[in-house]
């Protein structure tokens, strides 16, 4: 597996919130709900970005639920980077960061559509927990993973 290295965001610095804003919105552009400026800077969700030999190739983010419970957040591979079997190491990368923090549980939220992650997580060990039909809209619907983490 290839080592991804995750560089936090400091989500203080309006440049760099705005740049993280700016790609939720590429890859997220399907999703009727995308948070705005303020809602990046609130520090809900802490975002990092993901680098392998010194290039950007995504990013990630997790939000503490509970002290020993975190979702993971917008695990995005960029378009130049994909099919390479990154996703799986992001996923594994963030995953390891909550480990750190002494999370014991990790759940992950995957549109339906989004086969290759669905596919990714259920390889590492995730189950499926939920079935969220129009989840977010009409027609929009989401799968629930979880894993507890040893």
């Amino acid at each position: 597996m290839k080592e991804i290295e995750l560089i936090p965001y400091d989500l203080e610095s309006s440049v760099e919130s705005l740049e993280l804003l700016e790609i939720i919105e590429k890859y997220y552009s399907k999703s009727p709900y995308l948070p705005d400026q303020k809602k990046i800077q609130s520090g809900e969700v802490v975002y990092y970005r993901a680098f392998l030999s010194g290039s950007q190739v995504g990013i990630t983010g997790y939000s503490k639920k509970t002290p020993t419970l975190a979702e993971t957040i917008k695990t995005t591979i960029f378009d130049d980077f994909r099919g390479k079997g990154l996703g799986t190491s992001l996923s594994q990368a963030i995953e390891d960061e909550c480990k750190k923090l002494g999370i014991k549980k990790i759940l992950s939220t995957v549109y339906f559509f989004n086969h290759a992650m669905i596919h990714i997580k259920m390889k590492q060990g995730y189950t499926i927990e939920g079935y969220h039909p129009d989840h977010e809209a009409p027609g929009f619907h989401e799968y629930s993973l979880g894993k507890f983490l040893t």
